[in-house]
């Protein structure tokens, strides 16, 4: 067991290494590339077939009810890392995890996720489109003060020594997303001042958390953990907006369930029609 965490750890933070190589901050405007935001509800249909090729739509909820077919929404698996820069001016600019940065306030997230991307269409008439990553996962934030130039925000142990040699301070938190049972909730670590013992013990409960993710009392609930902009000059903000506000959308998703997990998605769904038709008739009385 401790030969796989330590095994989980690495990969982690080998995921997360880079190279001593000054980069550029961009300003939030002109940044292409995904954005972190706090999780939001993932409401939009997803189309479902199974193996005598009928489909039907589903919302994510409704999906959630068999854990082999929610899994099957989210084949992909990765831990990226973004650097946050908040100007004196109010101004938020980002840069890539190799940055060496300059004194100043920092906001450093590393993501895990088991995600689905995901075009998002907005038929408002405005030209804010763009991308979302859908998925479960563990995101570790740390937000620091610098007092010297020339740190590695890309390496969660450089942040931890520089903290030591006091050329930053900050916390950091652990956030579980969208899974939910009771063994992972005794298992995240609480939010705690930067130092080399409290990352290790963050990487070390990521790693655990991470392989509960198939365990059958483990539930997924998808959120949206990311975002980029392909298309308009919209803030990340409007385009979280838009996201929320536009409800009257075609389903954007695909999945092909076989025969097992046709049935284990269509029981729980039965009961929760029969228990509709009971509350219905009960209002009727």
């Amino acid at each position: 067991m401790k030969k796989s965490l330590l095994i989980i750890l690495f990969s982690i933070l080998f995921s997360i290494s880079y190279a001593q190589k000054k980069g550029a901050f961009i300003l939030e405007s002109q940044f292409k590339d995904f954005v972190p935001i706090s999780p939001l509800e993932y409401d939009q249909k997803v189309i479902v077939i199974d193996t005598l090729g009928r489909y039907d739509t589903l919302s994510v909820k409704q999906l959630a009810v068999s854990k082999r077919s929610i899994l099957n929404f989210l084949p992909n698996e990765a831990v990226f890392v973004s650097v946050k820069k908040n100007d004196m001016s109010g101004s938020i600019s980002y840069g890539p995890a190799s940055v060496t940065a300059e004194s100043g306030s920092y906001s450093v997230t590393v993501d895990y996720c088991k995600f689905t991307t995901l075009k998002i269409f907005n038929s408002s008439g405005t030209t804010c489109d763009g991308f979302t990553k859908v998925g479960v996962g563990l995101r570790i934030t740390a937000n620091v003060q610098t007092t010297k130039a020339g740190l590695n925000l890309g390496n969660l142990f450089g942040l931890g020594l520089a903290a030591q040699m006091n050329k930053l301070s900050g916390t950091m938190s652990i956030d579980v997303i969208g899974m939910e049972s009771q063994e992972i909730t005794t298992l995240i670590p609480l939010p705690s001042e930067i130092s080399p013992t409290s990352i290790q013990n963050a990487l070390q409960a990521m790693a655990t958390i991470k392989s509960k993710i198939y365990d059958n009392s483990t539930r997924l609930y998808p959120q949206i953990v990311a975002v980029k902009r392909s298309e308009g000059d919209c803030s990340v903000n409007d385009f979280i907006k838009k996201i929320g506000e536009d409800t009257d959308v075609q389903p954007v998703g695909t999945i092909y369930l076989d025969q097992l997990q046709q049935q284990q998605l269509q029981q729980p769904l039965q009961q929760q029609q029969r228990q509709q038709q009971i509350q219905q008739q009960q209002e009727w009385k």
